[in-house]
């Protein structure tokens, strides 16, 4: 057996061959094969390295841009929730009330007399110092509201006075009536309200009455306050085309404070936007009340024009 070791050579690789002991043959080492090798495996990490960094870069973002832009696109299509109508509202109303007056009135030591002011003379039997207030309020939440109207007017007005000489009256009222009281809505729907109402009506009445005969001219005055209990029924029936139609009518005194008290309004309404409406229409109050030597049987009606604020 022959033992050598050397180079042997080959045009196109490196060859290193070497005898080794105790071993019957050559161990050949492929320097190049090994180096293409380990060249190979770098370069199959470093691609499937830069194919992992690409994936997460430009891949992920686009699919969680989908993800987002398909919530955006699904948030698009989903409508905001209607705008919750509130339960609570208030609303406002200055009128004006072109009310005549006729009946009895009387005072302590003076026979009654008989007065009559037509609403045509209005503007000639109103005391204009203080002027006449007329406002009405309403506070509702839902079916329930609370309900406000409050008069104060001064008038002058001549009559007679009945007996067997024949006498002229003259008759100076200064009158304030505030109603006031709740209601409850029976009936709501997008044509027709009912309402039931319960309330009391504050009468403060101040009156000096100058009788004039042939004879002699007599004058007396009083004044007197009372509280009437009432009850009563209000609807409105909506006609289409911004137009309403609305009726009020309550009794009340039954002898608390006086006889008979009582009233009835009808109106037709104009709506012109969500919080201003217009009405006009007839009013007619009337009341019955006598004591200690005061009479006032008296009842006031006219034309009624107004508007109202809501909100």
């Amino acid at each position: 057996m022959r033992r050598s070791s050397g180079v042997e050579r080959n045009p196109t690789r490196t060859v290193l061959v070497a005898a080794v002991p105790g071993v019957g043959g050559k161990m050949i080492l492929n320097r190049a094969q090994g180096t293409r090798d380990i060249r190979d495996t770098r370069m199959r990490v470093v691609i499937g390295a830069a194919t992992i960094a690409m994936v997460l870069i430009f891949g992920l973002p686009e699919a969680w841009g989908q993800e987002t832009s398909g919530q955006g696109s699904q948030a698009k299509d989903q409508k905001p929730p209607p705008w919750a109508e509130s339960p609570w509202s208030v609303g406002l109303t200055s009128y004006v009330w072109f009310a005549g007056m006729s009946g009895d009135v009387g005072v302590r030591g003076l026979p009654p007399a008989e007065i009559d002011v037509d609403f045509s003379e209005i503007f000639e039997s109103i005391d204009w110092f203080p002027p006449p207030v007329m406002l009405a309020g309403e506070v509702r939440y839902d079916r329930i509201a609370f309900l406000t109207d409050f008069i104060y007017m001064g008038l002058e007005g001549d009559g007679a006075s009945p007996g067997p000489l024949p006498l002229t009256a003259e008759a100076e009222l200064k009158t304030m009536v505030w109603t006031f009281g709740g209601s409850y809505r029976v009936i709501q729907d997008d044509t027709v309200n009912l309402d039931l109402l319960a309330g009391a009506r504050l009468w403060m009445m101040d009156m000096n009455l100058t009788l004039t005969g042939p004879l002699a001219v007599r004058q007396g005055g009083g004044s007197e306050s009372w509280i009437d209990p009432l009850i009563g029924i209000a609807g409105r029936v909506k006609l289409g085309g911004g137009f309403a139609l609305k009726a009020e009518g309550d009794v009340g005194g039954f002898g608390v404070g006086a006889d008979l008290d009582w009233q009835v309004l009808g109106t037709i309404q104009y709506q012109l936007d969500d919080s201003i409406t217009l009405e006009a229409g007839y009013r007619y109050l009337a009341v019955d009340f006598e004591d200690d030597g005061l009479i006032l049987d008296i009842a006031m009606h006219g034309p009624i024009i107004g508007g109202s604020i809501r909100f």
